[in-house]
């Protein structure tokens, strides 16, 4: 009996050995802390601490951030003081072999994150463009530029607060800084263009940060006018063919200028104007919907209803949808979408109705009716593309002679207010979700 004990015993020694040896020569696993690990974000010189979770022996512990080493623990406090993309592998390894796991960290700046309001003006009404920022919190920081860069300032009658990569471009249609560039994640002033030979510069655009284009107010000088952010000028010569070109933003899609010059739609290519395609009625824009695809608005009239117009890869009209009599979709009232969901939305002017179309169901409807939601006078409206919400900067004394401020509303993809920020900015006219 004492021997079968013993040797029970044995075995079972036998196998725990086996065991641990088992566990002592396997590769180690790793995996995240926390499922979103794979790509974080954090603000700038804020500490994260990288805390992956490992299975099984390790003998030596690597952490690499953009290619080098740059500790040797089992977890890594990672902070900066720049925003960028930081790439960072932890490599662990034992007698068995070497595993790894990736990590994707983007910081960002303090306005990085939130919305970006700005303002035609100040306070007065006569002074200059100001930008105020609405962290995630809800709070409200008005005239941040002006804090950001002492002794700087932004022109008076800022019309837009355009984004390209890593740069806003902000214009003025009074100068003399028709054009001022700052850093997107800090606001920090870059440089100015205040050599331009047209005024009145009211949108921008650009595909590849070296040129680009504006559009102005005075209509007998409409067009667009090509931008050299190289030797920061603007030209007088008006760009031949878009003399048509409307008064709303300029769109691009895929890295090419394509946007409505009355009834046609026309691309920028090599500098020239080459027309795409003609309508019955005016152009009113483009937008982007959640499948990447681009949908061509095309205003109604008493003799031609109101359609869009899906467009494939080459820029021609593969699905069309004409609109019931009461949707017009005119050419200032502003097509804009999240890009990120089926919805496009654009304001009947003449009603003071925010209205939208589905892409996937092909109907438009009424969205928000200004006058029931307590709306005056709208004077921007833009879709955060990270939940589908749609933000209305409402101007209520623009045309009394009282305090230029601007309410902003925020209403859900149902349609229901769901918060009212009193006195975001002045005459807001443009609205900025950072990328």
């Amino acid at each position: 009996m004492r021997i079968k004990q013993t040797i029970a015993a044995m075995f079972c020694l036998g196998m725990l050995a086996v065991s641990c040896k088992k566990e002592e020569t396997e590769i180690a696993k790793l995996t995240y802390q926390h499922a979103s690990d794979s790509l974080i974000t954090v603000k700038m010189d804020k500490e994260m601490i990288l805390a992956p979770q490992i299975s099984g022996k390790a003998n030596h512990y690597q952490w690499i951030e953009n290619g080098k080493e740059v500790a040797s623990t089992s977890t890594y406090t990672f902070k900066k003081a720049d925003p960028g993309i930081y790439n960072i592998e932890f490599k662990v390894e034992n007698s068995k072999g070497k595993t790894s796991l990736n990590y994707r960290v983007k910081v960002i700046g303090p306005y990085g994150a939130g919305v970006l309001l700005l303002s035609y003006t100040d306070e007065t009404g006569l002074g200059n463009s100001g930008i105020s920022h609405l962290d995630e919190d809800g709070t409200i920081q008005l005239n941040v530029f002006s804090s950001l860069n002492p002794g700087a300032s932004l022109s008076p009658e800022a019309n837009q607060l355009y984004q390209f990569k890593d740069k806003y471009y902000i214009t003025s249609s009074s100068g003399p800084n028709f054009l001022t560039v700052v850093d997107a994640q800090t606001l920090k002033l870059n440089y100015v263009i205040n050599k331009s030979a047209v005024s009145n510069v009211t949108y921008f655009a650009t595909t590849d940060g070296l040129t680009g284009y504006v559009n102005v107010t005075n209509r007998r000088k409409s067009g667009l006018y090509p931008v050299d952010l190289t030797n920061r000028s603007i030209s007088s010569s008006i760009l031949e063919g878009s003399k048509e070109v409307s008064l709303t933003p300029i769109n691009t899609v895929n890295q090419a200028v394509v946007t409505g010059a009355g009834k046609q739609l026309i691309k920028i290519e090599g500098g020239k104007v080459v027309v795409l395609n003609t309508y019955k009625e005016n152009v009113s824009g483009l937008a982007k919907t959640t499948d990447n695809s681009y949908w061509l608005g095309v205003q109604g009239s008493s003799a031609n209803k109101a359609k869009f117009v899906k467009l494939d890869k080459n820029n021609k009209g593969i699905d069309s949808v004409e609109l019931e009599s009461i949707f017009k979709i005119p050419a200032n009232g502003v097509l804009t979408s999240g890009g990120k969901d089926e919805y496009l939305y654009w304001q009947e002017t003449s009603r003071g109705v925010i209205c939208r179309f589905n892409t996937l169901t092909k109907k438009a409807e009424e969205f928000v009716d200004h006058a029931d939601a307590g709306i005056i006078f709208a004077t921007c409206w833009k879709v955060n593309p990270k939940n589908g919400e749609l933000y209305i900067a409402d101007s209520p004394e623009i045309f009394s002679g009282g305090e230029p401020f601007s309410n902003l509303y925020i209403f859900d993809k149902t349609g229901k207010l769901r918060k009212e920020v009193k006195k975001a900015g002045y005459q807001i006219t443009d609205i900025v979700f950072p990328q």
